[in-house]
């Protein structure tokens, strides 16, 4: 009998949860909920989720038990000292979630080691230690029950989820490119739709990357070959960026230009083309019919198209290098999908590189922010405990925050005071069961039913729903707290109940601590801070030109450039939550924002990756004091005209006169060579750059920014 996947996902969930409590009760553990909690995390659709999921849980784990019983070993008796690292560690967790390839394990270790640490009691070396060999050992249980389900009824596959997403993503790339491309031919196309297309294709390449490792569990043939692939996700995710500097590139460009570049575009619409056509076909298990080039299209541009202006020289070879990397990439990607017997595909792979965000061991403000909201959690619900004792179980409300701070983390823009309404039924419909079934149950098959029902239930109603999901049944098995010497009192039922909303009251009193996550105030944020990175990567590459830069500037330099590549993603994300009646703006302006965002940040990035060595004494650079642009900055607030970036835009302004004057100072002999080259190449970023930033001083100037630095106008 063929079920659907909700009822079989329904069925497995069931079956785990009552043989994870068989065993825990056969074991006469203390807690045989925490075997049930690990089987209610690890509940997905995917066989090969699962196992990763359970990899990590073991890891955090394990990682927890340690952290927890070193911090009860440090400060036995000095509470001040023993929270204020808990929350440290607590803080650093949620850091490295956030910018983690792995988020999972730090959500495990973070949350595990406030349950050990809190639920050990008094200083008691043997207790504390017995409780962290048992929350390890309940883990296993759970892992093991969910894994023995899974044989006994066989869970989905990620592979065909992945394959289908390379495919779907490969058959669009050809109307993309296209669109991206178009241009260049001097054809009219929806600049507006093809901005959102590659950003909705930025989505799904970012989802990509996370189904590579569950993918390589399930099959031996990728988990050999894992490197590859992964590196096969992270090319599909540099695309999108890499397809919007071609774009941006051709908008540009004047008709002297865009015939100079028309004979090479249509070479390499056509390869490029090709290429992505045929990927789709090789995850088909098709072979091409004709095999695309692997070689790269476009060389070094032609001596004899630079027969021109040292202005139209520059523009040329602005709007050649972004033609140049989707070259390469599209070549790259081909090789590392259809790798050759040598080996040759997967040898290019480390040359992706130069045209993918690299993680950087960078601060990242947001993740910042967010660590230390979690931090303020914690340290609201020690200070109820401590000044407020008759609170009831004043200990479960502060192992309860990091739970909570953490998933709120994952998702900045989730205000406490939602998660009030589905806590307050899943405890209402617990309440039902702890008062009027379990004390009738007689017997392990009576609660196993119960516990069967229950868990089909859930699982099957939240089925595409997993956070809730995992919120009502975690509520379910902790209020029941089942265990073999079972006693039923309504005060300890309603004490948790409290306890749970006292935790949401403090998420939700928190939520905009240190700083406020409202959608316009962290666009407001966004913007702020591409000004700040703007301001900081104009002086740092202007010192470049003559001086390298000594490390702490290199690596100033690599954190601002890491910022500004940021932003237009994250701005991207926030534009659909903005509330635009309020801001009295529409959909359309908000796009035309992020479009320009987008621009700057790279053209920005461009100018700023290899500006030129240049030791000539005639060639001076304006000033870098910038200093109404930093008071600004430095007042907390927007500028008086708002993302106006005038002293930026002035000081990209005098450089790109002074480059250009200097070009036309040198004599026709010696205009060329490789420095030269580099200088030109610069110049024509940087006019782009100039042209971008007064773009988006324009478009600024349509929206009230004083409606969006208020707080929902109330």
């Amino acid at each position: 009998m063929n079920l659907s996947p909700r009822i079989r996902f329904g069925l497995r969930l069931a079956l785990a949860m009552v043989m994870a409590y068989g065993v825990a009760l056969s074991m006469d553990w203390q807690k045989p909920f925490w075997a049930g909690l690990s089987v209610t995390v690890l509940s997905l659709d995917s066989a090969g989720q699962s196992v990763l999921k359970i990899i990590l849980r073991t890891v955090g784990t394990l990682a927890a038990a340690v952290v927890a019983l070193s911090l009860i070993a440090l400060f036995p008796q000095e509470r001040w000292w023993f929270f204020l690292s808990l929350s440290l560690v607590e803080g650093f967790c949620c850091y490295r979630m956030l910018g983690s390839p792995y988020p999972y394990a730090w959500m495990v270790s973070g949350f595990v080691a406030a349950i050990i640490a809190i639920d050990g009691g008094p200083p008691d070396g043997l207790r504390d230690f017995n409780v962290a060999m048992e929350r390890l050992q309940e883990t296993g249980t759970g892992i093991l029950a969910y894994t023995f389900s899974g044989f006994l009824i066989p869970t989905g596959s990620t592979g065909g989820s992945f394959k289908s997403n390379i495919m779907a993503m490969s058959q669009r790339l050809g109307s993309l490119l296209e669109s991206c491309l178009a241009p260049y031919g001097g054809k009219s196309t929806g600049d507006s739709q093809t901005a959102k297309d590659l950003r909705q294709l930025d989505a799904e390449a970012a989802t990509l990357e996370s189904l590579v490792a569950p993918v390589a569990l399930e099959s031996g043939s990728i988990w050999m070959e894992r490197r590859r692939w992964h590196h096969v996700a992270l090319g599909f995710r540099a695309l999108p960026r890499v397809l919007n500097h071609v774009r941006l590139a051709g908008l540009t460009l004047a008709e002297r230009e865009r015939l100079l570049l028309e004979p090479s575009v249509s070479l390499l619409h056509k390869g490029v083309d090709q290429r992505f056509a045929a990927m789709g076909e090789a995850m088909a298990g098709q072979s091409p019919g004709s095999p695309p080039p692997s070689s790269p299209l476009l060389r070094a541009i032609s001596p004899e198209r630079m027969d021109c202006s040292m202005e139209e020289r520059a523009h040329l070879q602005a709007s050649w290098r972004p033609l140049q990397h989707l070259d390469e990439l599209s070549a790259r990607l081909w090789g590392l999908m259809n790798p050759l017997p040598s080996g040759h595909g997967e040898a290019c792979s480390p040359a992706l590189r130069p045209h993918l965000y690299v993680r950087l061991a960078m601060i990242d403000p947001d993740h910042l922010w967010l660590a230390s909201r979690l931090m303020a959690q914690i340290w609201i619900a020690v200070l109820l405990w401590i000044y407020l004792p008759g609170l009831p179980i004043g200990l479960t409300i502060i192992s309860l925050m990091p739970s909570i701070g953490l998933t709120m983390a994952q998702t900045p823009m989730l205000r406490g005071q939602t998660l009030v309404a589905p806590a307050l039924q899943a405890l209402l419909a617990t309440g039902v069961v702890y008062v009027f079934v379990l004390p009738r149950l007689d017997g392990f098959f009576g609660l196993a039913s119960v516990l069967a029902m229950a868990s089909f239930a859930i699982g099957t109603y939240y089925y595409k729903n997993a956070p809730m999901r995992t919120l009502t049944l975690c509520l379910f098995i902790v209020a029941c707290s089942i265990r073999n010497q079972q006693t039923y009192n309504f005060i300890n039922f309603l004490n948790l109940s409290i306890a749970v909303f006292v935790a949401f009251a403090i998420a939700a009193f928190s939520q905009d601590l240190p700083v406020s996550w409202l959608p316009e105030r962290q666009a407001l944020r966004l913007l702020r801070r591409l000004m700040c990175s703007t301001n900081a990567i104009v002086e740092l590459t202007m010192h470049t030109v003559h001086t390298p830069l000594r490390w702490p500037n290199r690596m100033r330099l690599a954190f601002y450039r890491k910022a500004a590549r940021n932003i237009p993603a994250k701005l991207a994300s926030l534009a659909v939550k903005l509330p635009l009646q309020m801001l009295k703006s529409n959909k359309d302006q908000v796009d035309e924002l992020v479009n320009a965002v987008q621009s700057v940040s790279l053209w920005l990035d461009d100018w700023s990756e290899a500006p030129p060595q240049l030791n000539a004494p005639s060639f001076n650079l304006p000033s870098t004091s910038l200093p109404e642009f930093r008071e600004s900055l430095e007042d907390g607030v927007l500028p008086s005209t708002p993302f106006h970036l005038e002293s930026a835009l002035q000081a990209v302004k005098v450089i790109n006169e002074g480059c250009l004057s200097h070009l036309k100072g040198v004599p026709a002999g010696q205009a060329t060579g490789h420095e030269m080259d580099r200088l030109t190449l610069w110049l024509g970023c940087g006019f782009r750059l100039e042209s971008a930033m007064r773009e988006l001083q324009g478009i600024a100037g349509w929206f009230e920014w004083e409606r969006w630095r208020q707080s929902r106008f109330c």
